[in-house]
């Protein structure tokens, strides 16, 4: 019985990865151009003084470290293939020409989206590890709901995007901060903000989690110590000086955290959508206060909110409730945020989807909620009646509705007694 289910779950990873594989070529989406003409210029210029550079093909990276470092190194590979590739196919007649051909043309879109297609498939096996341990029936079950969610490959396979980088990441150090290694928490969380800021807001959660822990003073020195290490290994190569912290400081307040879009949405279908659709920039005031720090006060609120509903027990199942509603908070009452940002809540509802039946109605929803709001101005693969509804304004509207109603509802989950 075991090996059957161990030869089902080789089936089903290898049939994940060949579905996403199949699609890598569907779609090109211009973020791509960004990525690759970053991933370039790192190997062209060098590391040092790169973000200071000039002459931008497409826009000014405004992406962490460890992004540009994963991109350089697609490009150092790219390079390299098609080097080894083309001295091959000149030397030994043998070597397969149209190889050559397909590299030149198609070897780089397959680079840059091959990590985020592992990233999928990484985050399914920390899923399906995870709940082996506590829910051995449902274990295969979720991880595949996991995979063959459209939302997760849409995202890694057709856009090409990195969000299953940062969260796989991410999880990676819950699970060790689960197991109350603060070391391993410690080194990946960090890796995580370098690769994208887009989880920093489950920081204080975290940190008070590992406080609730008790761990001892040399731990936390430790930790320390391991953080600012992770740090100078992977970013100090962009800024050698001797203010390189301070650097970084300035790299993520004036450029990363920022974005480039100052809008009160920047296409997400949230609450602000509903307030005003259009290009208004978040500076603009309500009730006396800017919506940017409206979409603050709100988020902040709900950190110490979920804070103080962790502060008697913490248990796995609250931690990742706290992370999917905290992933909706931000991503339905923040300013500038993009339709992708939701992809954080999916990681923990689909785990909580084995212990919470409550969750599984708005999972769906939420799902086909969000790949109807990637598809919004990406318009892949091509649908007249489809692209034809997001003319009509009510049809945007009505899946914000949707968003911020469900939202609400799964708020009946915070109940202590249950959890």
């Amino acid at each position: 019985m075991q090996k059957r289910s161990g030869k089902l779950l080789v089936l089903i990873f290898l049939a994940a990865f060949l579905l996403r594989f199949g699609l890598v070529f569907v779609a090109y989406h211009g973020d791509l151009n960004n990525n690759i003409s970053w991933g370039n210029l790192a190997a062209d210029r060098g590391l040092a003084g790169f973000y200071e550079g000039l002459d931008w093909p497409y826009s000014a990276p405004n992406q962490p470290p460890l992004t540009i470092l994963m991109f350089a190194a697609t490009s150092v590979v790219w390079r390299t293939v098609e080097n080894v590739s083309g001295w091959l196919n000149n030397n030994f007649p043998i070597f397969p020409s149209p190889f050559v051909w397909f590299w030149e043309s198609w070897g780089m879109t397959l680079l840059v989206k091959l990590p985020s297609i592992l990233a999928d498939l990484g985050i399914g096996w920390l899923i399906y590890k995870y709940l082996s341990k506590k829910k051995k029936k449902l274990a295969l079950l979720v991880t595949t709901i996991w995979l063959f969610n459209p939302i997760i490959w849409y995202n890694s396979s057709i856009w090409g995007q990195t969000d299953s980088i940062v969260n796989l990441l991410g999880l990676i150090g819950v699970f060790a901060l689960l197991r109350k290694n603060l070391y391993m928490f410690t080194v990946f969380f960090v890796l995580a903000l370098l690769f994208k800021g887009s989880l920093a807001l489950f920081a204080p959660i975290l940190i008070f989690i590992a406080l609730k822990q008790r761990h001892t003073v040399k731990k936390w020195i430790n930790s320390v110590f391991l953080a600012v290490t992770t740090v100078l290994l992977t970013s100090v190569w962009f800024h050698p000086q001797a203010d390189f912290f301070f650097w970084l400081q300035r790299l993520y307040l004036e450029r990363i955290f920022p974005g480039e879009i100052g809008y009160l949405t920047a296409n997400a279908f949230n609450f602000w959508w509903l307030v005003d659709s259009g290009k208004t920039l978040d500076s603009v005031i309500y009730l006396g206060v800017p919506a940017r720090v409206w979409g603050l006060v709100v988020t902040l609120g709900s950190i110490g909110a979920i804070g103080y509903w962790l502060r008697k027990k913490i248990s796995d199942k609250k931690i990742f409730l706290s992370f999917a509603i905290l992933s909706l908070v931000a991503f339905l009452f923040m300013t500038r945020i993009h339709e992708r940002y939701l992809y954080p809540f999916f990681p923990y509802a689909t785990i909580l989807l084995s212990f919470i039946p409550g969750i599984v109605i708005p999972y769906i929803i939420f799902s086909v909620t969000h790949l109807l709001n990637l598809y919004h101005l990406f318009w892949v693969p091509s649908f007249a009646p489809l692209e034809a509804l997001y003319e009509l304004p009510w049809f945007a509207q009505t899946i914000s509705i949707i968003n911020v109603f469900v939202f609400f509802y799964l708020l009946r989950l915070f109940k202590p007694t249950k959890l």
